[in-house]
């Protein structure tokens, strides 16, 4: 899968990414001896009351939430790149044009030796967006959804855009579904099957969200399972030992690359979701877009940074 992604970084698209914005700060929990803290030995400290016994280093304050690192990817590859959301902060800057709708949430990120744990204060401008704010998303050739857990009335408003969305993909990452009623998460579902019938509907969540997601459709706890049910293009597992995808004729499972001391977690994911959009938009199978996806998410990881069409066809050309 990894030797035709070279070439569907190549040419370039349109990409729409929307509707959320955060300022993100990233926070290194440490031990005395400076090594990373596991979240088992932070919460014995917490517990038992030794406060001494760890660190707080704020490493990066940096623009944050779904859609953003999502556009930032497209950016990287060479794309045309339009972002709708909560911009409205200072120590905003982007390369790419964007429309804002008013404050980011604020989210604290504490990076752990065995994950991260987030924090979000969700703006109301985030959480209030309404079929007014939608109608401003522009056409492209691939969009990016995001954060539909922290956007009240998202459901009701992927119903609306698919009157009027053209383009060839649409990659949907809901967020962390794993607290939302199961209710809302099969509402949302009968939307994405709507906006399908407009625009090919590729659903892009980790496992424990995909388990939610079958959980709250009756369905068996994987990518087949819950595609076939929901009727949309694709459902996309991302995970950081592979990735796993059903269409509606495919399927495909892509090994993932090996960080080697993951720098960066946060972030990763939505990064995933552009590179699968991208791929998916300039023609790619859902092979090698799902391999696309899995570079863009692993630099990431790897290095904290945003890799551009360059840095992942050369690492591509290194798995492959």
């Amino acid at each position: 899968m990894y030797d035709a992604v070279p070439s569907l970084v190549e040419p370039t698209v349109r990409v729409a990414a929307f509707p959320d914005g955060s300022v993100d700060t990233f926070q290194r929990v440490r031990a005395k001896d400076g090594q990373r803290l596991s979240t088992a030995a932070f919460r014995e400290a917490i517990v038992e009351g030794r406060p001494q016994g760890f660190h707080i280093d704020t490493l990066a304050i940096e623009a944050g939430g779904q859609a953003v690192n999502a556009a930032q990817q497209a950016h990287a590859l060479g794309d045309d790149v339009r972002l709708d959301g909560c911009l409205d902060d200072d120590r905003f800057a982007f390369p790419f044009e964007t429309h804002s709708f008013g404050d980011p949430s604020a989210v604290s990120i504490h990076e752990f030796s065995d994950g991260d744990l987030t924090y979000a204060e969700v703006s109301d401008d985030v959480a209030d967006w309404t079929h007014e704010d939608f109608e401003t998303v522009p056409d492209a050739d691939a969009y990016v959804c995001g954060n539909w857990a922290s956007v009240d009335g998202m459901t009701d408003s992927l119903t609306a855009l698919a009157d009027r969305l053209e383009g060839r993909t649409l990659v949907f990452d809901p967020g962390d579904v794993t607290t939302a009623p199961a209710a809302e998460i099969r509402d949302c579902f009968a939307a994405l099957t709507t906006l399908d019938d407009a625009v090919d509907v590729a659903v892009s969540v980790n496992g424990r969200e995909l388990t939610a997601i079958a959980d709250a459709l009756a369905v068996a706890d994987d990518v087949r399972a819950v595609r076939d049910d929901a009727g949309v293009f694709a459902v996309v597992r991302h995970e950081a030992d592979a990735a796993a995808a059903a269409t509606r004729a495919d399927d495909a499972v892509v090994e993932n690359f090996d960080p080697n001391g993951p720098l960066r977690q946060t972030g990763g994911g939505d990064r995933f979701s552009a590179g699968l959009a991208h791929g998916l938009a300039v023609g790619g199978d859902i092979g090698p877009a799902v391999a696309l996806g899995n570079c863009c998410a692993s630099y990431y990881v790897a290095t904290g940074t945003t890799g551009t069409a360059d840095d992942i066809a050369a690492m591509a050309a290194e798995q492959a």
